[in-house]
């Protein structure tokens, strides 16, 4: 049983702040007073718990669940309420909830903040402010040139008994597994250090990467000038600055301390963390410890012949970035941890002895629901682990609303094997993973849909460590994408995989693929059974590093329409058969496209992957036995639904038909306002046909454009999305009983492109 103790307790705010780009804006609340049958309630200040009445209250949440639990089922009609009185509380593993501590239909169990008060609900490590010291006299060698010294202060993270603290769990060369404490100070999540640094842009393109200057062997790259690019740019960002970058660096190794890299050393997405081997200041070269998959050097530039292990020569734009390094703290509020001396460095902006300084080390989630139904959890603030913010698994009817999910180092919320789930109006920012992820709910087996809800969330600055996207479904059925607001995220804002009967409506994505390319603000791949998904009345903008909509290789039977996409680099990424964009609004963005597979796609010299009927695409749609029962049903369902002339399922596995190309797929009866062109594949059944050009902004008459006001007076643009006008406000996040204020696009910064 998970125990919960009482920390300092917070003044009361009457409700709860989202940070934006323009500093924090009040937006949330607990939601409405409502009748129960029973109150219990809780109060951290008081010295010793009570019976839960509101004048002798329980001291912990624990102790309200257990008396809940002892009723064994038996509950009052209209259920029962704990009020929660503001404070900190501080847990030292998970507030669980299971199945004994269910309600029922019209007897649900409502946890929720007391009105006008904040509860904060933490699992963090709280540091005595005594503990910070100075820096020791070696430490003090590797500090950066352009910063004194006597500016950072150091912490004995060993004498604390954290465990994170000793290497990244994915070993030497990981995409996803980052793992290892962090650093939160008054509340906020303090960024790790980094070169460049995030606005700094150092022989790149971008703020806070530098690149290659060409492949030195297989696991080595050029920083220096005896590299040869494709790029031809052989710049030596790393000692630009004249602070003896490389050697420092080569110091620091020689002395144990690790170096890790992250570098897009083959692909444009999932970055490779690699651990430096050795840096050689002569030929201006660095050597990874392990060689990335398929060698070094970008998979698009040319193999080098005769090479062995193979790799590639280089095209100079590979990003690349050192983390975690003393060695480069160089701004307030920067901190590395070394495995080397187990402490963290840091670089506080103010007094340290005036901060309240948590550490996130614990991996538990810090709210988890395991096989419960009729709960409400309503305007908490989660925060301060390195697990998931709330878990949610096999459970049911649950209420999750009102919340903020902050500075947590996995994901915001989850949700796993559930169904009649609603998670809504909550903030979620400052994860090392995703924002909000559902799993397995309902069964595509049988398509028995989830019924579960994601609407009214405002997700952002998500995938600090791990770049997952803002929203993820996968594997599931039936569930419902409504009203969310989601940007400043470094992959996908929307991410489904293996669903069918999705819908994604009334969202608002931008500024999307902040660190990664080759994605899109809605993003699916790779599944000829994930027909019937509806993609409707949803807003892209200021997206320009990613594809709006992009259904990747061999996705199959997504449908696109009334949607308004500004600002994108495709605006549609076409992949696959029987995808259908239409009566959509395309605005300033460079193409619209449909894209063939052919057979096969060369990954490398000697791998290719097959997109045919003996794909593993194909035995995915074969697994559901689709010539019979509820998928052979579902095949007519979908024909009358979208028009189909194909035969489900038999065409699509008939070699004959050439499922290997975009057979099915459209684009049509869109209005294309400065689009640069449609781009149509060379085979396959495909239609382009029916839109609308409109050659210049100014031509399409919108309301505001540089506000993003994209209702229109243009007939042609209103005769493809005839109701554009009355859809538009009501795109986006709404105010109701909890979300009590809704943030501007220039408070989000949703009026510019970051990046």
């Amino acid at each position: 049983m998970s125990t919960l103790v009482l920390g300092s307790i917070a003044s009361p705010a009457s409700v709860y702040a989202d940070r934006t780009l323009n500093g924090y804006v009040t937006t949330l609340s607990s939601g409405a007073t409502t009748n129960t049958g029973l109150n219990l309630y809780v109060d951290g200040s008081v010295a010793v718990g009570g019976d839960g009445s509101k004048d002798t209250p329980f001291k912990t949440l624990p102790q309200a669940r257990d008396a809940i639990r002892a009723k064994k089922g038996v509950l009052p009609a209209g259920g029962i309420t704990v009020w929660v009185k503001g404070g900190t509380y501080k847990i030292t593993g998970t507030f669980e909830l299971t199945a004994s501590d269910s309600g029922t239909n019209g007897k649900s169990i409502v946890y929720r903040s007391y009105p006008g008060e904040k509860v904060i609900i933490s699992n963090g490590v709280s540091v005595d402010p005594t503990l910070w010291k100075p820096l020791n006299s070696e430490a003090q060698k590797r500090v950066n040139p352009k910063v004194s010294a006597a500016k950072l202060v150091e912490l004995d993270v060993r004498s604390l008994g954290l465990t994170n603290i000793n290497s990244y769990p994915g070993g030497t060369s990981f995409s996803d597994k980052w793992g290892i404490i962090d650093l939160i100070v008054d509340s906020e999540l303090q960024p790790i250090s980094q070169w460049p640094n995030p606005e700094e842009v150092a022989g790149g393109k971008r703020g806070g990467w530098t690149t290659v200057n060409g492949s030195a062997d297989a696991k080595s790259f050029y920083y220096g000038e005896d590299g040869v690019p494709a790029d031809g740019d052989t710049i030596d960002a790393l000692n630009a600055d004249g602070t003896n970058r490389a050697e420092r660096w080569k110091n620091s190794i020689a002395q144990g301390h690790d170096l890790y890299l992250q570098g897009f050393w083959r692909t444009l997405w999932s970055p490779l963390m690699s651990k430096v081997q050795s840096i050689n200041t002569s030929d201006g070269s660095i050597t990874l410890l392990d060689m990335p998959a398929g060698g070094m050097g970008s998979k698009f530039s040319k193999e080098v012949a005769g090479s062995n292990p193979v790799y590639r020569v280089g095209e100079g734009t590979e990003e690349w970035r050192a983390l975690n390094l003393l060695d480069e703290i160089d701004q307030p509020g920067e901190w590395a941890l070394d495995f080397k001396d187990g402490k963290i460095y840091y670089y506080p902006n103010g007094n340290i002895a005036d901060m309240d300084v948590e550490i996130a080390d614990k991996p538990n989630a810090v709210v988890k629901m395991n096989g419960a139904s009729y709960i409400s959890f309503l305007g908490f603030q989660i925060e301060d682990t390195l697990g998931n913010g709330i878990d949610l698994q096999k459970s049911h009817h649950i209420t999750i609303a009102g919340n903020t999910v902050m500075n947590v180092g996995n994901g915001g919320i989850i949700d796993t094997y559930g169904y009649s789930n609603m998670i809504k109006s909550n903030d979620v920012y400052d994860t090392g993973g995703f924002g909000i992820s559902i799993g397995n709910a309902g069964d595509r087996a049988t398509l028995t849909g989830a019924s579960t809800r994601i609407t009214n969330n405002h997700i952002h600055h998500i995938g600090q460590h791990a770049h997952l996207a803002g929203i993820v479904i996968r594997d599931s059925v039936g569930v419902w994408v409504d009203h969310n607001l989601v940007h400043d995220v470094p992959r996908d804002a929307m991410r489904y995989e293996r669903n069918n009967n999705l819908t994604f409506e009334y969202n608002e994505v931008h500024n999307t693929a902040l660190a990664e390319s080759d994605t899109g603000a809605f993003y699916t791949a790779q599944d000829w059974s994930s027909y019937g998904n509806d993609l409707r009345y949803n807003f892209i903008h200021h997206n320009q590093r990613a594809n709006g909509f992009y259904a990747d290789g061999s996705d199959a039977g997504d449908n696109y329409y009334n949607n308004i996409i500004q600002g994108s680099d495709r605006a549609l990424q076409l992949n696959g058969h029987h995808n259908i964009a239409k009566n959509n609004v395309i605005v300033a963005s460079n193409t619209a496209r449909i894209e063939n597979r052919s057979d096969t796609l060369a990954i490398s010299a000697t791998v290719t992957q097959n997109y045919g009927v003996s794909s593993i695409f194909a035995d995915t749609l074969r697994d559901k036995n689709p010539t019979s029962g509820v998928w052979l049903n579902y095949a007519a369902q979908l024909k009358a639904k979208y028009g189909y002339t194909d035969n489900l399922w038999s065409d699509i596995l008939n070699p004959a038909w050439r499922p290997e190309y975009s057979n099915g797929s459209k684009i049509i009866d869109n209005a294309l306002v400065q689009v640069g062109s449609v781009i149509k594949p060379k085979y396959g059944d495909y239609t382009v046909a029916n839109n609308s050009t409109i050659d210049s902004i100014s031509s399409a008459s919108f309301y505001n454009y540089n506000q993003m006001d994209l209702r229109s007076k243009n007939s042609e643009v209103l005769s493809k999305f005839p109701n554009l006008n009355s859809i538009f406000p009501q795109i986006g996040l709404q105010q109701d009983a909890y979300r009590i204020r809704v943030v501007t696009r220039a408070e989000t910064g949703g009026l510019t492109n970051r990046n």
